[in-house]
């Protein structure tokens, strides 16, 4: 999947928001780690080598252009991140980001927190929450091909993956589980409307029959878009 990016424009915005105070954090007990031009704000329950690990996956994961905080807190076994952004209103957010995000808070998920719940929020200028999407996948990986899953096994998301790897060979290609009665798949597309499918549609139905066969039971699979919204399904 692309990286979330920042739109140069919003350059003089983030430099703007650097600096600003968290209102959920006690500035008295908070800590600070930064590296080039992203500042992890961090108190309480959450470690050091947890604030390098969200510094580190903002970097690898966030196109920045200008100087951003990011603040991260912890209530109970879930975390906050909280990551400032040019961005006025949701209304700036299109939906491909939008859609990232969501994905986003799923990989910090698993790679920074062991699975724990996260909820990542991105706030505007004048500290106004204006999206926030709650992790909700684990994933795993090969050949560039992901596999996004949620109520099924990681048995039956690598029955998954090693099909997807053995049809396309290699990605970007990201793949979505939910549930498994029926087994509900989604294949992101490059397709916009369910008018581009053309000749592709025989894919999509073998498709559906053999990863039915592989999984052992009912399936339903959902063509998506670039934003992730179903243009298509098929089923088993």
């Amino acid at each position: 999947m692309r990286k979330f990016i920042f739109a140069l424009l919003a350059v003089t915005l983030l430099v703007t928001v650097a600096g600003c105070e968290n209102p959920d954090t006690n500035v008295s007990t908070e800590k600070t780690l930064t590296i080039n031009e992203v500042t992890v704000h961090y108190s309480g329950d959450v470690s050091l080598s947890q604030a390098k690990a969200v510094l580190n996956f903002v970097r690898d994961n966030f196109q920045i252009n200008g100087e951003t905080d990011v603040y991260v807190s912890k209530s109970g076994d879930s975390y906050t991140v909280t990551v400032t952004t040019p961005y006025e209103s949701a209304g700036d957010i299109d939906k491909e980001t939008a859609f990232y995000v969501k994905i986003m808070a799923s990989k910090m998920s698993q790679d920074v927190f062991n699975g724990a719940k996260v909820t990542l929020k991105l706030l505007n200028g004048d500290e106004e929450e204006i999206f926030s999407a709650e992790s909700k996948y684990a994933y795993i990986e090969s050949n560039g091909i992901t596999v996004w899953y949620a109520g099924v096994s990681e048995d039956d998301a690598q029955k998954v993956l090693d099909y997807a790897v053995s049809v396309a060979g290699s990605g970007p290609w990201d793949i979505f589980i939910d549930g498994s009665n029926p087994y509900t798949i989604g294949a992101m597309s490059s397709f916009n409307s369910a008018d581009e499918i053309g000749d592709a549609e025989s894919i999509y139905q073998e498709m559906a029959a053999d990863l039915s066969e592989r999984l052992g039971g009912n399936l339903v699979l959902r063509v998506l878009n670039p934003s992730g919204e179903e243009i298509a399904r098929f089923t088993s």
